[in-house]
């Protein structure tokens, strides 16, 4: 009897009704993120804070830019993208996040911060598209899902002669970007310890 292939799900773009859905699937996805891990070390607190802090991503700065992030049906996974000029985090969105974000993070608030603002600090100040999240679900990695989510805005990229930008806070996803034309061009050693990856990615023609 010959094995039936799996049938992944359909990439669509998010809408307001996913915010709890994508939330989950990111803070399943990176309940093992090394910089997570060093900001919330303790497994129970990261597990409670991380859906929040996702789910305040999600709904400030994301959902008010439509056609930019992706997920499926199912939840699977999803891929949050800020258009050219749109990466920073404002003040009047900091301040909307703020009481739930502190709440979630309590005494880690101020390594998050900081850990947030060294990453930020080297960003590109070229016009470009930014990938702020890409995760899937962990049981469920290594079957192409991140690639899907991706090649939406990748194509959009493409088609219109804009770079990507990203930063990759695992050393085991830097071939999957790479794969798909980003390149390391720098690297930021927080005051936690964990590395994070600067990519790039020019337009391919």
């Amino acid at each position: 009897m010959v094995a039936r292939p799996i049938e992944e799900p359909t990439v669509r773009l998010v809408t307001r009704e996913d915010t709890d859905g994508v939330a989950g699937v990111l803070a399943r996805a990176f309940h093992t993120d090394p910089v997570f891990c060093a900001i919330l070390p303790d497994d129970a607190h990261r597990g409670r804070a991380l859906p929040v802090l996702f789910r305040e991503w999600l709904r400030l700065l994301h959902l008010p830019h439509p056609a930019t992030s992706w997920t499926t049906e199912d939840h699977a996974g999803a891929a949050l993208w800020s258009p050219r000029g749109a990466w920073g985090v404002g003040l009047g969105s900091i301040l909307r996040m703020g009481p739930r974000v502190l709440a979630a993070m309590g005494s880690r608030t101020v390594p998050g911060l900081r850990v947030l603002h060294a990453i930020e600090a080297p960003h590109p100040r070229e016009p470009h598209v930014y990938l702020r999240m890409l995760g899937c679900e962990p049981q469920r990695q290594g079957r192409g899902i991140g690639s899907r989510l991706m090649q939406p805005m990748l194509a959009q990229c493409d088609a219109t002669g804009e770079a990507a930008y990203l930063e990759s806070s695992n050393e085991k996803n830097l071939p999957l970007y790479m794969r798909h034309g980003f390149e390391v061009t720098g690297e930021v050693v927080t005051h936690l310890g964990p590395k994070v990856w600067l990519m790039w990615r020019k337009p391919r023609r």
